[in-house]
């Protein structure tokens, strides 16, 4: 029963600095452009955040119970691994994949025990984490192309219906990450109406405590977001986060979102894209899920 209290006390944590981590990522863009105020950006992640973790969640528990097998131990280790490698980003003002992280412990855990995971979904998730990122800078690529091309004649009221669009793309996102990233936690917690409650309180106290000022590199250090490039970006990395939930996979918003915000740099050919934030992002990937596999490994 300690155990119990112990793993979800970090399972809690670990729901608020997942949900203050990424809160900006989905409606940083509405609020930094003052669509929206501040409190209204809020109230849309955390109702997209516990959303998704209702409607969608338990997507994610065959993978949450074949990468480890329940024990409390074992998962307390596995999120506290997860908490550490966060805080050494923060260190490093880098945006971590703590779902990478996360299942890279998991599976360093298992292998620690001789239980080699179900092999066909650890190459389910190798290749999704793989092409994620690929598809996410084609799709934002080609879509910003067209919307190039094709500027409409009234942009006063294209601009508005962008902003609207922005919007309902910000509550997806947050949507996703509460299936997905969310979901995984909760499934790997055991799920039941007491760790969802749990983590619904971590949502409400990571995305008000700390979301501010979290992550805004990923956009606006690379380059400068137009409404339009804002609106594929997000769309195009939620939509291959949903597939990815529908396929029960674990898959990092951050991942795909970063990809997406390079893809549609890409297609303005007159702009020069800061690429070092990027490529930091890309070795805190790999950094933390190695990390995490080998933490996970000798513990």
């Amino acid at each position: 029963m300690q155990l119990f209290f112990i793993a979800i006390l970090l399972g809690g944590i670990l729901t608020v600095l997942v949900s203050g981590n990424n809160l900006s990522v989905s409606v940083g863009t509405v609020v930094g452009a003052k669509i929206i105020k501040r409190w209204t950006g809020l109230l849309i992640g955390i109702i997209g955040y516990i959303s998704g973790l209702v409607l969608e969640g338990e997507s994610l528990k065959y993978a949450a119970t074949a990468l480890l097998p329940h024990s409390y131990y074992y998962i307390s280790i596995a999120i506290f691994i997860s908490i550490i490698a966060f805080i050494l980003a923060t260190l490093l003002r880098s945006p971590l994949s703590l779902t990478m992280v996360l299942v890279g412990s998991v599976i360093g855990i298992s292998i620690h025990l001789g239980k080699i995971p179900d092999e066909g979904l650890l190459l389910l998730i190798m290749i999704m984490w793989i092409i994620s990122p690929l598809l996410s800078i084609v799709i934002s690529y080609f879509s910003n192309i067209v919307l190039i091309r094709k500027l409409p004649k009234d942009i006063w009221k294209t601009a508005t219906s962008m902003k609207a669009l922005l919007v309902v793309a910000s509550f997806f996102t947050s949507f996703t990450l509460g299936a997905n990233t969310l979901g995984f936690i909760l499934n790997l917690l055991g799920g039941g109406y007491s760790i969802l409650l749990v983590m619904i309180a971590g949502i409400v106290i990571g995305s008000i405590f700390l979301s501010r000022g979290v992550i805004r590199r990923v956009g606006e250090e690379m380059y400068s977001m137009r409404y339009s490039s804002a609106t594929v970006s997000l769309l195009s990395s939620a939509i291959l986060v949903e597939v990815a939930t529908i396929l029960g996979v674990p898959l990092s918003n951050s991942q795909t979102l970063s990809a997406s915000v390079v893809g549609s740099g890409l297609s303005y050919k007159f702009k020069v894209i800061n690429m070092r934030p990027f490529l930091l992002i890309i070795a805190t990937w790999i950094i933390s899920t190695f990390l995490g596999f080998f933490l996970g490994y000798i513990f």
